[in-house]
This record gives structure tokens, sequence and C-alpha cells, in this order.
């Protein structure tokens, strides 16, 4: 009767579609009871596991110093993400603390895209910025660059404006004579997107490199052992974690501290630490390592040096050989003395 009149009898939410004759006994044992119950603590695990988080969890940051030196992140959406990671991995540092210049849906490229050079050069000329770390790029997959007519995603002409752009926001740092750290895009779980990812990551590294910039790979760092893409890997305390969030594209928590890691070790060993000496370099090239010390010390020696040498400049062997063209005294008994066999 019910198919001649056209209706569908769909079992009560919940209910199951076959009729079980044990079903009486297994309720009266509890069975049922326990395996829905195990069916419901599985959903739960799952959900809790899939839904991983991105935000920075609460911290508490070891009061700054007035004159802490300011690491000034720069970018979009990712960039943010970095940031907190950094500013969770510096907490216990008084001498220096991170700020943030960023935009969650821009970058280079779009219609509203901001005019990055200028904001950075006000924030790096109004504040006491150490450094800038840059990350962005993701935003602009699939934008055109406004002009008559526009210069759609892809073309020829877009990479070249690409690669102009970033140029010019990396050289308008150094200008400043900042160190600039560049932090690559990682892999995403889509093919396509992660051919033009590689095409970024190459503008990125060059246009840094070619003005004495630091280019931080992260392709390695989130590919599985087999050198594909996984959302999952080791953490920053060797665990193995969600690193990605779902859309196979974002970071998690854990994520966001394994890129700030890569960021602050690059930090550590440009800025010299972050002590009661942090940030004391060459003024006038911040990229030089000064290997003897702060550069306020009285030290002019590399480590390592003859310290107990006074002679002057033409009295050394070094330059008496490679200026002067003397020959170097024989030593009696070497092996490179040829006085014994020409006798």
């Amino acid at each position: 009767m019910a198919q001649s009149s056209g209706a569908v009898i769909r079992p009560a939410p919940g209910k199951s579609r076959s009729f079980n004759p044990l079903s009486p006994f297994l309720k009266m044992f509890g069975v049922e009871t326990r395996k829905r119950r195990t069916t419901r603590s599985r959903q739960a695990d799952t959900s809790t596991h899939r839904t991983s988080t991105a935000a920075a969890p609460r911290f508490v940051e070891t009061p700054k110093d007035p004159d802490a030196g300011i690491i000034l992140v720069v970018g979009d959406r990712m960039a943010r993400g970095v940031a907190d990671g950094l500013a969770f991995t510096l907490a216990d540092k008084p001498m220096v603390r991170v700020e943030t210049l960023t935009e969650d849906k821009s970058g280079l490229a779009g219609d509203n895209a901001p005019d990055w050079n200028a904001r950075v050069l006000a924030k790096v000329r109004g504040a006491d910025v150490k450094a800038v770390v840059i990350t962005m790029g993701r935003e602009d997959l699939g934008k055109r660059f406004p002009s008559e007519p526009p210069i759609e995603f892809g073309v020829d002409g877009w990479w070249s404006t690409y690669e102009t752009k970033v140029g010019s926001l990396v050289r308008t740092i150094r200008q400043e004579r900042k160190p600039v750290l560049w932090v690559g895009l990682a892999p995403t779980g889509n093919a396509l997107t992660n051919t033009d990812i590689v095409l970024l990551n190459d503008v990125f590294r060059g246009q840094t490199e070619a003005e004495r910039g630091y280019f931080i790979d992260l392709w390695d760092v989130f590919l599985s052992d087999a050198g594909e893409y996984s959302s999952y890997g080791p953490d920053v305390d060797g665990k193995n974690l969600r690193l990605r969030t779902n859309d196979k594209i974002g970071f998690t928590w854990a994520g966001y501290r394994k890129v700030a890691f890569f960021v602050e070790r690059q930090l550590s060993r440009l800025l010299g630490g972050y002590g009661g000496l942090a940030f004391e370099g060459v003024e006038d090239d911040p990229d030089f390592i000064v290997l003897t010390g702060r550069t306020t010390s009285p030290e002019d020696v590399l480590l390592g040096g003859d310290v107990d040498q006074e002679a002057g400049e033409g009295e050394t062997l070094a330059h008496q050989y490679f200026v002067e063209g003397r020959p170097l005294q024989s030593v009696a008994d070497r092996v490179d003395n040829t006085a014994r066999i020409s006798q």
C-alpha cells in the first residue's frame, strides 16, 4: 500500500535499518548500549583530531625592556601566524619583542594591494627595528595586477611585474641597513598550486639574495620522508603532530611554531643572541658577522689569531712572501729543504 501511494517509509533517526531478532536479548545484557557508546567515543576522538586550531595559545611574556629591539614581521595571514610563533619562542627574552605589519588577505598583487614599501619604511624609520621578516605570496595566486589592460595572473608580464615588486620591497628595507629574512612558501596538497608556489619561491629567493638578504626555504621541511605532501610531521619537540590545516594550505599552531623555529634560528645567527649584547653588529653592514665579539670591545684580532705577534706590516713573513716576493727561510731537516740535496 505504501508503495502504491508513492510514500517512502524511512527509519527514524538513529534507528537501525535492519531488524535484529536478538535485539531484546542484546539489550538485556547491554551489548548494543556499549556498541553505541564506543561509536560515539570514536566519533568524538575523530572530531577532536581533525579540528586542530591554528590560533596561538595564551602565554605569559617576560616584561620587555624599554629599549628592546623589534623584530618586524610583514605579510599576509601566514605572517601573522609566524609572528605568533616567534612571540611564543621569544617570550622569555626581555631584549627583543615582535611586532607585525600584516594584512590577512593581501599580498603584492590584486586591485587593493597595500603600499608595502611605504608602510614598512614608515615603521622602520619610526621604531627601533632590528630585522624584518617577510612572508607573503599565497594570497597573490590567481590575482591580477591593475593596469591598462590588467596583467592577468600567470602570463610573462605578471611574473616580471611580481619580480619587480618583490625586489623593490627588499631593496627599500636594505637601504635602511636592516637585515631581511624572506620566509618561503611551503608545499600544499594541490600539485597545480605547487607549480606556481615553486615559481614564487624562486622569485623570493632570487630577489632577496640579490640584495644580500636571507631566504628561509620551507619546502623540504613540510614534506614526508617519501618527498610528498603530508599534513603531519615532527613538531619542534619531535612529536608527530598535525602541522597543516584541513585545506592543506594553512598551518596549525604546531606548524606555525615549526616555521618560527627556523626563522628564529636564522635571527639568532644574524643578530648574535637576545641578551644584553643583542643586535650588536657592524653598523654600516648588518650582514657582517663580528668574530671578535661585540663591536665596542678593544679586540682587533680574529679568534685563533696570534695575539702575541707585534710585528709591523712589513715585518711579517706573509708580507715578505706574498707582497715582496722573498723566499721563505729553509728549515733544517724538513722535507721541503732542498739545500742538502743540492750538495
